[in-house]
């Protein structure tokens, strides 16, 4: 009884069977008339203007344009990656002593990603920035040298 009442639900509540009012689809509604309003709250418009206070037509003054948290998109150098679940925090670590002892100017990060351990160097705005100083641990480390490369990070901001 239940397997003969599903399908006579469907075949009531389909447009054929509802012939006296008219069906009106989502697109008839949207391509109906020539004028579309999109009605949003404010607390959404708040949320696209990029910076608070700002308007569309004024340039975001100096202060307002600082990265929030002190962090931001920059660069970094990645000297060491591996997934090996015995030895990658150990030579991460190794490395990263070795490196801060060199380069003492550097601030180095020792990061994990499942599934991978990472070192990276270095708190860097530009990319240019952050290739000359691929450049200076290629230079000082050549057996690293395959693995050192530039990768977009969010970086520390430093005054």
């Amino acid at each position: 009884m239940r397997a003969l009442f599903l399908p006579l639900l469907m075949i009531a509540a389909s447009p054929i069977a509802m012939a006296d009012s008219e069906v009106i689809t989502i697109i008839d509604h949207i391509t109906k008339g020539t004028s579309n309003t999109v009605n949003q709250p404010d607390k959404l418009m708040q949320r696209l203007i990029p910076v608070e206070g700002v308007e569309e037509d004024e340039e975001p003054k100096e202060d307002m344009a600082r990265p929030v948290n002190g962090r931001m998109a920059g660069y970094r150098v990645q000297v060491f990656s591996d997934n090996n679940a015995r030895t990658a925090k150990n030579e991460a670590r190794s490395k990263q002593r070795v490196i801060s002892s060199r380069f003492p100017q550097y601030q180095t990060y020792v990061m994990y990603t499942s599934p991978y351990w990472r070192l990276k160097v270095g708190d860097f705005r530009t990319q240019q920035e952050a290739n000359n100083a691929a450049e200076e641990l290629r230079r000082a480390f050549p057996s690293y040298s395959k693995e050192i490369r530039v990768v977009r990070d969010r970086v520390n901001v430093h005054d």
